[in-house]
């Protein structure tokens, strides 16, 4: 049996089969069954990463002298806007605000840099492929920048917006360097990590020759390739596997479909998970302080703590919880009322 299309070998792809192959098969494989569309998960580190990496990333079709003109953190301003409120998997209004502060300062470490001011390589697309094993499966990935040196070689920079730092052993940069090598002319020189967080430029990485990964890339392309042609993709934790749990969330009706992007052939989900619409609940003003410390109360330890803790007889207590469950009811959307509801019921 054959692959009845191309399969695409990225870094992401890898990663998601190396945590679970279950997980590599709802982000890779599988359809929503009423659009036929991939889904996707929405959440408040991919939005960050994807509003700081397209204010960055953008401007290398620009010149240098043209760039030093654009003002990064207005750029980082207009894209942020699509992606507040559930649109970038932000339930909270605290939260949204904390990561916004967070890209702000990413793109202002940028901008105060001299990074800018040097010459960039243009490639022909910003998805660049080689043939990995035969025309069917192909190695895939999109590098954030390379910079030209002034000896007319290449660097290589790959943009991080989270606090952790690439494990060692990570394929990620010797995938660039595969890849850049098959698509551009300039030799390449360096690759760097730039942690937009703590560090005020990129750090340079020692990697082997692009040509000593090939083999080790193959022979996990050939693991994937085996699965996809078998459809056989076990999840690693049966029953607690954090890696593609949020996916199951989907199917137990606690995620809203936000947007179906037909150009990506991606449905994109929000997942409301109870920490999060707990949180929102006590942050916003649709509940008085005395609702708030109820609600807290009842949701750790039960109702009838809350009533004692709170010195209330039954019929108040009763009075503020119906009054508790409306404001819920109005404020709330039908999924985080779902998950409170659940919640509320374990």
């Amino acid at each position: 049996m054959s692959l009845k299309r191309t399969l695409w070998i990225s870094h992401s792809a890898l990663s998601a089969f190396d945590r679970c192959p279950y997980l590599y098969y709802l982000e890779y494989i599988y359809r929503n069954p009423r659009t036929g569309r991939r889904i996707q998960i929405v959440n408040p580190y991919l939005s960050l990463g994807s509003a700081v990496h397209e204010t960055i990333e953008g401007l290398s079709e620009y010149s240098p002298k043209e760039r030093s003109r654009i003002s990064l953190k207005e750029r980082f301003e207009k894209i942020f806007e699509s992606y507040k409120g559930v649109q970038g998997g932000f339930i909270s209004e605290r939260k949204e605000g904390e990561f916004k502060k967070r890209g702000l300062e990413m793109v202002e470490r940028v901008e105060k840099s001299s990074f800018l001011e040097r010459p960039s390589v243009a490639t022909k697309s910003n998805l660049l492929s080689v043939d990995l094993m035969g025309e069917n499966v192909k190695l895939v990935g999109s590098i954030d920048w390379i910079e030209e040196l002034p000896e007319g070689e290449a660097h290589i920079i790959d943009f991080k917006t989270g606090n952790n730092k690439e494990r060692n052993g990570s394929l990620q940069l010797p995938i660039y360097s595969v890849l850049a090598k098959n698509n551009i002319p300039q030799k390449i020189k360096k690759v760097s990590y730039w942690y937009l967080q703590h560090d005020d430029h990129p750090v340079s990485q020692d990697i082997e020759e692009a040509d000593n990964y090939l083999e080790s890339l193959k022979e996990k392309a050939s693991v994937i390739e085996k699965a996809v042609i078998n459809d056989h993709f076990p999840c690693s934790y049966p029953g607690r596997c954090f890696a593609c749990n949020d996916y199951e969330k989907i199917f137990q009706g606690e995620a809203e479909l936000i947007s179906s992007n037909q150009n990506h052939s991606k449905d994109a989900f929000c997942v409301f998970k109870e920490n999060e619409v707990i949180e929102k609940i006590l942050e916003e003003d649709f509940l008085d302080e005395r609702e708030k410390k109820m609600f807290e109360i009842r949701v750790k330890r039960g109702m009838e703590t809350a009533s004692k803790e709170l010195r209330l007889s039954r019929e108040k207590s009763g009075q503020i919880a119906e009054s508790i469950k409306e404001k819920l009811k109005n404020n709330l959307r039908p999924k985080e009322l779902k998950v409170i509801v659940k919640t509320l019921k374990e």
